[in-house]
């Protein structure tokens, strides 16, 4: 009986419809909730200015007192007309014809903004023509209220100052204001920023690096005081390109391999295989090297996904699996197939690819399984590759009464020591020690020495204690070239203990 039911429902005359407006003040809640990284948000903005062909973008941190006020996203590409700027403020704009833009579903402006801010300006000149428009929450609530900027405002906040950009003939300008969703750290407004900037060069110059590599787009990250001259202090994002290793540490790699997906297609993928111990900053990606093995899916040259198995594997970092990288360029033709998520951060597979990776072979019937067992056994064999040293023993900066005490409790004779230099220098503030390769000597970071003397005298044999303790912590590490990717986590884990307990009470 109730089978009968559900197959004719649908033949039930419907009653009269009515529309059943959303309420504006809890869907822009709800909107704001769906999890925009501030790297997602920004990069969704910068997506925009390479689709206007901009040479160069601006990312902007305004801070006033103890707060950042707003950020600021400035483009020299080719500007809206004013019909344009509105389709784009709308929620769901129309669709680009252009398949080979990095827009996607016509609410990344809207959506990135307020994840972070409760107001969203929108300023663009078009070949000297300019227009202005601003969205804010309360206006939302109100009836979706829009407001228009005048000529005249509009040309002032196009006129800037923006250096380096001139955006006389042509260009964007998109400012965050009342900004709630980037909350200042306890350690302060310059620490926060700083992170941020490391956050933001680690994912522009990742997600973008191809772009950035060929010369197409310049990403400038700087911060201004509000209502102060602007100064011209500014980093340019380096491109962090994945597979830029030198040589590959197996022969026949990077492999090709093409997967047959049911009802979707072919689509080729090439399997990398990194160096072991590499120390490369497009290997580390922030000291989070297993957490950026698996598919490397790209857009349009936009690097979209990095890293993850998309239930090729039960667990998606595997420590053995480091080295394994798979670069896979998605066709404008698979879109349908190869969905993208709101935030443009990962890509959702099409049923069958999962079937398709596993059944796959390479021209020399090489399997993936094999492909990824070949990735774990180098990463397992790393350590082969290490020189092991002669026992370390001080030589300068420990105080000789230690560095004989050490001598004479070595657990092998004097003819097989090697002398170890222990001398502060600068470093990344991110480390408190290093260890130098090259020589074998144990480094401190100068920036921290003040911390350490606590008033005391700065002399080459000073804080015997601190050399000491350091000293005997490392001298396993201080016997080999090349520590196992484990111990280098745990060694970064002692710095960053170090540094916090080194920068407590520094101003």
């Amino acid at each position: 009986m109730s089978r009968n039911v559900a197959c004719t429902v649908d033949l039930v005359p419907l009653a009269a419809t009515e529309t059943v407006v959303p309420d504006p003040g809890r869907l822009i809640f709800a909107l704001r909730q769906i999890g925009y990284s501030l790297e997602q948000a920004l990069s969704d903005l910068i997506d925009n200015a390479i689709s206007a062909a901009a040479s160069t973008v601006l990312i902007r941190f305004i801070w006033k007192g103890d707060e950042i006020v707003s950020i600021a996203v400035v483009d020299d590409g080719d500007g809206m007309r004013a019909d344009e700027l509105l389709n784009a403020m709308r929620f769901g704009s129309a669709e680009r014809l252009d398949r080979n833009t990095l827009g996607k579903f016509g609410l990344g402006l809207k959506l990135a903004s307020f994840s972070h801010a409760r107001t969203l300006t929108v300023v663009t000149n078009h070949q000297g023509s300019h227009a202005g428009r601003r969205w804010s929450i309360e206006g939302i609530r109100r009836n979706w209220d829009c407001q228009t900027l005048t000529d005249d405002q509009a040309m002032g906040v196009c006129a800037g100052p923006w250096s380096p950009l001139d955006l006389k003939r042509s260009g964007t300008v998109v400012l965050w204001e009342q900004i709630d969703k980037l909350p200042v750290s306890s350690r302060g407004l310059r620490y926060t920023i700083s992170l941020l900037h490391r956050r933001l060069e680690l994912h522009f110059g990742l997600h973008f690096h191809r772009f950035i590599q060929n010369g197409a787009i310049r990403i400038l990250i700087d911060q201004q005081e509000h209502g102060e001259r602007e100064h011209q202090i500014r980093a340019e994002v380096p491109a962090l390109d994945p597979f830029a290793y030198p040589h590959p540490p197996v022969p026949g790699f990077p492999r090709q391999f093409e997967f047959r997906i049911a009802g979707v297609g072919d689509l080729k993928a090439e399997a990398h295989i990194w160096p072991p111990n590499s120390e490369m900053p497009e290997y580390r990606l922030g000291n989070r090297a297993p957490a950026w093995q698996g598919f490397y899916f790209y857009r349009n040259d936009r690097l979209i996904q990095a890293g993850g198995w998309n239930a090729l594997l039960q667990n998606e970092v595997e420590p053995h699996g480091s080295l394994a990288r798979v670069k896979i360029n998605l066709p404008p033709f698979l879109d349908m197939s190869f969905s993208l998520n709101v935030q443009k951060s990962s890509v959702i597979v099409p049923p069958g690819f999962v079937e398709a990776v596993q059944k796959a072979t390479d021209p020399e019937g090489m399997t993936f399984d094999r492909y990824r067992q070949a990735a774990v056994q180098t990463y397992r064999n790393q350590d082969l590759g290490a020189i092991v040293r002669r026992v370390p023993v001080p030589a300068e900066g420990l105080h000789p009464q230690v560095t004989e005490e050490v001598r004479q409790h070595q657990p092998t004779g004097d003819d097989e020591t090697r002398p170890v230099v222990i001398r502060w220098q600068a470093i990344d503030k991110r480390e408190f020690f290093r260890l130098d390769p090259e020589n074998g000597d144990l480094l401190l970071n100068a920036h921290y020495r003040s911390r350490v003397l606590a008033g005391l005298k700065a002399t080459p044999e000073d804080v015997p204690l601190v050399k000491a303790l350091l000293f005997c912590l490392l001298e396993p590490d201080l016997r080999k070239t090349k520590p196992s990717a484990q111990r280098r986590r745990e060694l970064a884990r002692i710095n960053r203990i170090l540094v916090t307990a080194a920068e407590l009470g520094m101003g």
